[in-house]
């Protein structure tokens, strides 16, 4: 044995542990289920494809445990709740079961409870920008931290009196982004450069912690989804919401919106002339519905110059107002609210 070194292998060694490690421990595949529990759905969830099956098929098959068929693209909705919805859940069963387990089920926890935030805060900024016909800048690059997200959507809430959050409320995402303030702290072992994101043992620094209290974090999370689906609620999940029976009820109009509000078409009006704008904007939506498969014929977009910038259209129905301020494009839609 050489110095340094704890054991030698061949790679002949190496494969055979290999394989045989991988049925000693297929009794871990049980988890969470007790070795006790038998039934169908336990064996199934506990079980590996067959080596001779198709798994592309089988992954995009039918099951017979219908309530484990997934749709995809068979509800016509942008996917908002599924979303929001699938990250709290996830977060709250991982949080449930991590008291065996809890460093490993930190990682899990952290960044579902991070990108929960993150998506809800930025279509709840988006759904209270549109009723309230609030600005929206074309072309800026949405941020990842969830501070300035948060402080994004307290200044829209102030803006058009709507503001009944708790000081709570922001302390808590502040709380959590420091935590994970790139976003990828919880899901990757090392940074781009190579340096490890979490500490390798105890330190002394009072500035970092030396544990996360896993029950608070659930506690905190519940405190952000409940006044977060509260408004999304209001705004858009029930057939007496505030964009139901609007334009903005279309997932695909609103996909359109997505893809203008995040398109370089302000580069591209700001070098044309006055009388080419219209039909820039035009193109760009053009492109737009093109690129990003939407259900939308583009003869049926009207662009208007009007007194204060550019209207566009679906057949009659205003969509969005599109115009310059400075060097800077904005976009704003009718307002929903008074």
């Amino acid at each position: 044995m050489h110095e340094g070194l704890a054991m030698e292998y061949t790679k002949k060694q190496i494969k055979y542990n290999w394989k045989k490690d991988i049925e000693d421990f297929a009794y871990k595949l049980q988890y969470p289920f007790d070795e006790n529990y038998k039934n169908h759905l336990a064996k199934s969830l506990s079980a590996i494809p067959e080596e001779s099956s198709d798994t592309k098929s089988s992954l995009t098959s039918y099951s017979e445990a219908t309530n484990y068929n997934a749709p995809i693209g068979q509800e016509y909705d942008d996917y908002q709740y599924s979303y929001e919805e699938g990250y709290f859940k996830a977060f709250k069963l991982v949080i449930a079961g991590s008291s065996n387990d809890s460093e490993s089920f930190l990682m899990p926890a952290l960044f579902l409870a991070r990108h929960y935030i993150e998506l809800s805060l930025k279509d709840e900024i988006t759904n209270v920008s549109i009723a309230t016909g609030s600005k929206f800048n074309i072309g800026n690059k949405e941020s990842h931290c969830l501070t300035e997200l948060s402080n994004s959507f307290k200044k829209l809430l102030d803006e058009n009196d709507l503001n009944i959050l708790q000081e709570n409320f922001f302390d808590i995402i502040e709380s959590i982004d420091k935590l994970s303030p790139k976003s990828d702290e919880f899901r990757y072992t090392t940074d781009v450069s190579g340096k490890y994101n979490l500490p390798i043992d105890f330190t002394y620094d009072k500035e970092s912690p030396s544990v996360i209290n896993l029950i608070v974090l659930g506690q905190y999370l519940n405190y952000i989804y409940l006044h977060l689906y509260s408004l999304y609620f209001i705004l858009e999940d029930n057939e007496e919401s505030i964009l139901a029976d609007t334009v903005f009820e279309n997932p695909y109009v609103k996909g359109l919106l997505y893809g203008v509000v995040h398109s370089n078409i302000s580069k591209t009006l700001n070098k044309s002339c006055e009388d080419q704008i219209a039909s820039k904007i035009k193109n760009c939506i053009s492109s737009v519905i093109s690129n990003n498969d939407l259900k939308i014929e583009t003869s049926d977009i009207k662009v208007d110059k009007v007194d204060d910038g550019y209207q566009v259209l679906l057949d009659s129905s205003k969509l969005f107002m599109i115009f310059k301020n400075d060097e800077s494009w904005l976009l704003k839609t009718r307002q929903l609210i008074r």
